[in-house]
């Protein structure tokens, strides 16, 4: 159980990570991740929080490549496949070797096989990091492919040399030539274990698919079993499980239009499934190195001050030299980045070797240390450990200060026409899916499909704000105008009451600011407490008990609509300027929408609106399934998502 609530505490840590990172996003999220780690450290259940060595390769390091595989485009793989060689598997045994021998001639007493153990844990790059220290600079294309790709397989570079180094140090004997041909019979012998098993789950995922098993019940299971159980008979058969679990991912990518085409369910349901599980897992790791890094620096420090002062030095050193081995590889043209001029090559280097940044991989290769080597306690263990988190750290805060230098700021990376061109996409898509699943109804298809149709056309650019605040307006001239005709009588007061407290609720839907949201949640909260509470219980009664005045209240809502909607439509055209254009469309097209959908109560509207929600379903999916496949700029997703978003609002608000 106490087991159970510390995992608990690291969950919750990691979502409250996430919130804080989209409240203030130009602090990477791998620092909100760390510090609420450190927050997490001085309760006492992790005072020696520990988890089994070996749980952390299957439960974490297993879906994390393979997501990361399937994810990857295997042509892009072939196109990079030299380049992918040079880093991932060359430079990574050449940075082995010398910071290796650096640490073994800096720090005598540490066996030399463990020496190259730590070195095999402060080698491999992890791509996530590198994406959350740069989401705020343009990072070459060109570049950031290359690092994508070297993080996939450098990884397992650093896992098969750990492995070899703990057995060279258990039984005492090491072999540079048994090393390298056990290495290359551990590497290929676990793609290959990768392949075949990969082909099969995909295989029988596809059969299950054609046979129309439950998506839920069949499909996802099997697909998220898969890295572990591939990992574990790799690890069996005394091959790279890593390895193994990359190349079926990879295998899952390249059948990823079959797995996925079969119906948006199993499009939505495994998208995002991967996406909650991969971010967890990765904000996990950070959470724990907020954890462990302070108790482990004030044991070494209650050690000796001196000693704790000499493992920070080295672990600065490793990380100047495995940046300099990796400018210097870039310089020497010994992996090949396209560059137009000598400056941008130069340029193109320092990137490449200021983003070896080191995360999850590292971290839990760390803590897969053994606790106990041949009936003996590992040695220097915990000093291993707080040098990779040392490191980990170090290849966060310098990205973070000097690639802002050399790299121009992110701007939009999409023109109007990209825009409008997935847009028509987009639309097509739901459309599609909502004539193959529900066709059931042709006449609200009809209507529907009309209304979707509405979402093409050029994007003109509309401010949030400005759009709130034009609303608030909009809102507040109804509620004006109801109660004028209130205390003439023409409307009761309940009406205009009942009236006003929906708008706010409607005002509440397009605020963005928390702090605005907030203030807004006061005032309905404190409405209905204090000056409107008899309202819920009356909306009730009206429903339930008296037909004739629900009646009532339904001809006073359609009255107050329609004086409110042609007050707000004059108002609309005196506020109508070049400057607010887009912001006055968007406004107007909500009121029609909405006049229309309340003057037009029958049946089909509670249908229509399942409908629309189908189809606005479908559009996330159809966003989610693109950025993965052509790695869509963050831009232009939040742009598309924007997009649905706010035609969401304006087609999905009617009054009740």
């Amino acid at each position: 159980m106490e087991l159970f609530f510390s995992v608990l505490l690291l969950i919750v840590a990691t979502v409250s990570a996430n919130i804080m990172y989209s409240f203030f996003p130009r602090i990477p999220l791998a620092f909100y991740q760390i510090g609420t780690g450190f927050i997490l450290s001085w309760l006492p259940q992790f005072d020696h929080f520990q988890l089994e060595p070996e749980m952390f390769f299957v439960i974490i390091l297993a879906p994390l490549m393979f997501n990361e595989g399937q994810n990857t485009s295997y042509w892009a793989l072939r196109h990079n496949f030299k380049a992918i060689i040079s880093l991932a598997i060359v430079l990574a045994l050449v940075t082995i070797m010398v910071a290796g021998g650096l640490t073994s001639w800096l720090w005598p007493a540490l066996p030399t096989t463990l020496a190259m153990g730590l070195a095999a844990i402060v080698t491999p790059t992890d791509a996530v990091a590198v994406s959350s220290i740069t989401a705020n600079v343009q990072v070459p294309e060109p570049v950031m492919e290359t690092l994508e790709n070297e993080s996939l397989f450098n990884d397992a570079s650093g896992i098969v040399a750990l492995n070899l180094a703990v057995v060279a140090y258990s039984t005492g004997q090491f072999s540079v030539s048994g090393s390298i041909g056990r290495f290359l019979v551990v590497f290929v012998g676990g793609v290959i274990v990768g392949i075949i098993l990969g082909s099969l789950l995909v295989l029988l995922q596809l059969f299950f698919q054609r046979q129309s098993f439950s998506v839920a019940a069949v499909t996802l299971p099997i697909n998220v079993l898969s890295p572990f159980l591939v990992y574990l008979a790799a690890e069996e058969l005394h091959l790279s499980g890593i390895l193994a679990v990359v190349a079926a991912g990879i295998i899952h990518g390249i059948y990823h239009k079959q797995l996925r085409l079969t119906s948006t369910g199993n499009q939505v349901v495994l998208t995002t499934t991967w996406e909650i599980l991969s971010q967890l897992l990765n904000g996990f790791v950070f959470v724990l190195l907020g954890v462990t890094l302070p108790r482990n620096m004030l044991d070494l420090a209650d050690f000796s001050n001196s000693h704790f002062l000499v493992l920070l030095i080295l672990a600065v050193g490793l990380y100047v030299v495995m940046t300099v081995m990796r400018f210097l590889w870039a310089q020497w043209d010994l992996v090949k980045v396209a560059a137009a001029t000598a400056q941008e090559h130069r340029k193109n280097s320092w990137v490449i070797a200021l983003s070896g940044v080191h995360g999850t991989i590292t971290l839990a290769m760390a803590f897969t240390l053994p606790l106990i080597v041949g009936r003996k306690i590992l040695p220097f263990r915990t000093d291993l450990i707080f040098i990779a988190e040392a490191i980990i750290v170090i290849s966060l805060i310098v990205p973070t200060i000097i690639l802002p230098q050399i790299l121009p700021r992110q701007k939009n990376t999409y023109t109007i026409k990209q825009f409008n061109h997935l847009l028509t996409q987009m639309v097509d898509y739901a459309i599609q899916e909502l004539k193959s699943h529900h066709n059931e109804d042709y006449l609200t298809l009809s209507q529907v499909i009309n209304l979707l149709n509405t979402q093409r056309g050029h994007r003109e650019y509309a401010s949030a704000q400005k759009i709130m605040q034009l609303f608030q307006r909009t809102l507040s001239l109804e509620v004006a105008i109801v109660n004028d005709y209130a205390r003439n009588n023409q409307v009761s007061w309940e009406s205009a009451q009942r009236y006003e407290l929906k708008q706010l609720f409607y005002l509440r839907k397009m605020v963005l600011k928390p702090w605005l949201r907030f203030r807004l949640n006061w005032e309905i909260v404190r409405r209905l407490l204090f000056n409107q509470r008899h309202l819920l219980w009356r909306a009730y009664r009206l429903k339930k008990t008296a037909p004739e005045e629900s009646d009532n209240y339904q001809q006073d809502v359609y009255r107050m609509e329609n004086w409110g909607y042609h007050a707000v439509i004059k108002y609309l055209r005196r506020m109508h300027q070049p400057n607010n254009k887009a912001e006055i469309r968007i406004l107007r097209h909500y009121y029609e929408v909405r006049h229309q959908r309340l003057n037009r109560r029958d049946a089909n509207t509670t249908s229509e609106s399942e409908l629309l929600i189908a189809a606005f379903q479908y559009e996330y999916s159809f966003v989610q399934q693109e950025a993965q496949k052509q790695k869509l700029s963050p831009d232009l997703v939040q742009a598309l998502n924007e997009k649905i978003s706010t035609d969401q609002f304006v087609y999905m608000t009617t009054d009740d």
